[in-house]
């Protein structure tokens, strides 16, 4: 998702060490606190922390100007709080703060991530873990996590190719900005009186962070498929028959230009035989309860959600139609694109998305 310039923004770019300073040796790169930052202020506080908040405290280690915010439940679970910067063509900087897990980070670094490392900072140590960029154009990320207490703050970049250790790279935010950000004593769920009453500049005064969440709606499926790739060429919406699936469904129908159309269903009561492979279709298992299933010139995907908190279960169908078989070697970008539609289902999204889909629905 390319998913706005902050009234605290310092000047000044990262403090990330070049290719042409030389890489810093394991477990030794040291990150200070930027000069801009008065040492006073370097304090745990008392006050429950708001994604604002958050974003304000960032903004003092890294020198970006983020265009757009993002967060809310699609990121962020309820017992932690955090917000995502966004930028440029593609770039992105989330950070949160929330109970440490103990097992995650670990598993990632023995496992998942293409290098691991300490970095020791005068606030305490970080780790550092990197994935590389792959030949598909995946860009690669770079995670920094700091834990205090009973707490993880973490910060993940997304956005430049990461081609080694992102320590020998010049990057727009670099490992040194990272640590910095992390090892901040505000940078918590917890945080200072003067940070709470930090304002950010173009930041959501409700919508994706938190506050101004509403109930989703048809109109709002259809603005959050304008809003992904794949169906961002939709050109008209009505709604959809869901009389099929469940007690409080419903859903669009959504028109492109070459005849195709894309269904994309929320379904709170979906029965379990719904949730299984139609014997019309070829199928694979989803990630969570529900299949990936396709036929010539149709494919369907339907993924279902346990209760979490105060959101209650849910089950959510999109499906293409096409006026003629798929090509092979396009399958994946059609399953991918169904996938990306299922982020238009969840049961709350921002008022913003809610209100720019009040005129797509007839």
């Amino acid at each position: 998702m390319a998913l706005l310039a902050a009234a605290l923004l310092l000047a000044g770019c990262g403090s990330a060490s070049t290719a042409d300073d030389g890489p810093s040796e394991p477990g030794s790169s040291a990150a200070a606190p930027s000069a801009s930052i008065d040492p006073a202020d370097l304090k745990p506080g008392n006050k429950p922390a708001t994604p604002e908040a958050l974003a304000a405290i960032t903004l003092e280690h890294v020198g970006i100007e983020p265009e757009s915010f993002d967060g809310g439940d699609l990121y962020f679970e309820k017992d932690e709080v955090g917000t995502v910067l966004l930028w440029g063509a593609g770039r992105s900087l989330e950070v949160k703060a929330g109970p440490a897990d103990d097992d995650l980070l670990s598993t990632w670094c023995e496992e998942g991530m293409s290098g691991c490392d300490e970095v020791k900072s005068e606030a305490g140590v970080a780790t550092v873990a990197w994935d590389l960029a792959t030949a598909d154009g995946t860009p690669g990320q770079v995670m920094v996590s700091h834990r205090s207490g009973k707490e993880e703050r973490r910060a993940v970049y997304i956005g430049e190719k990461i081609t080694a250790d992102p320590r020998k790279l010049d990057l727009e935010v670099g490992v040194d900005d990272l640590v910095g950000l992390v090892t901040d004593p505000r940078l918590g769920t917890r945080t200072t009186a003067k940070m709470t009453k930090a304002q950010v500049e173009g930041f959501p005064s409700e919508g994706a962070n938190g506050e101004g969440e509403v109930a989703l709606t048809a109109g709002a499926i259809a603005a959050g498929l304008l809003e992904t790739e794949a169906y961002a060429d939709i050109d008209s919406f009505e709604k959809a028959d869901a009389a099929d699936y469940g007690k409080g469904a419903f859903g669009v129908v959504g028109t492109r230009p070459d005849g195709s159309t894309v269904t994309a269903i929320h379904a709170p009561r979906l029965s379990a035989e719904q949730q299984k492979c139609p014997k019309r279709l070829t199928c694979s298992k989803g990630d969570t309860d529900g299949y990936d299933g396709w036929t010539e010139g149709s494919a369907e995907t339907v993924r279902c959600y346990p209760a979490e908190g105060e959101r209650s279960a849910f089950c959510g169908v999109v499906r293409q139609q096409a006026p003629a078989p798929f090509p092979g070697d396009d399958l994946d970008e059609v399953l991918s694109g169904l996938e990306e539609g299922l982020e238009a289902l969840w049961p709350t999204i921002p008022a913003d998305t809610a209100r720019r889909g009040e005129s797509l629905v007839g």
